[in-house]
């Protein structure tokens, strides 16, 4: 499932959906990632997770969760764990990468 919403490319997917593009985007690019983000402008008090790639921006797909745990539970299996770092956005909580 795919939703569009008017926050400029924004597209709102759920955790089927993100495995299915998430493994699309293995075959096409040497980075993929996940990373997970916390009260965005869009998304107030609320945890979303984009999927990044290698490839040039925009990175449109979002999962959206209430909790920090509901994101981690909506993200694809076998990734890693990363920590934000220091010169990193506030609103960076964390990255999952592809092992």
């Amino acid at each position: 499932m795919t939703t569009t919403l008017p926050y400029a490319d924004d597209q709102l997917i759920d955790a089927t959906m993100a495995r299915a593009l998430h493994t699309d985007a293995c075959r096409d690019h040497a980075l993929v990632a996940w990373v997970v983000l916390f009260d965005l402008p869009a998304y107030p008090e609320r945890y979303a997770a984009r999927l990044v790639t290698s490839g040039d921006p925009p990175f449109p797909y979002l999962l959206l969760a209430d909790s920090l745990a509901g994101i981690r539970d909506m993200l694809p299996p076998g990734l890693d764990r990363s920590e934000r770092h220091a010169g990193d956005p506030p609103e960076i909580i964390e990255m999952w990468l592809t092992g």
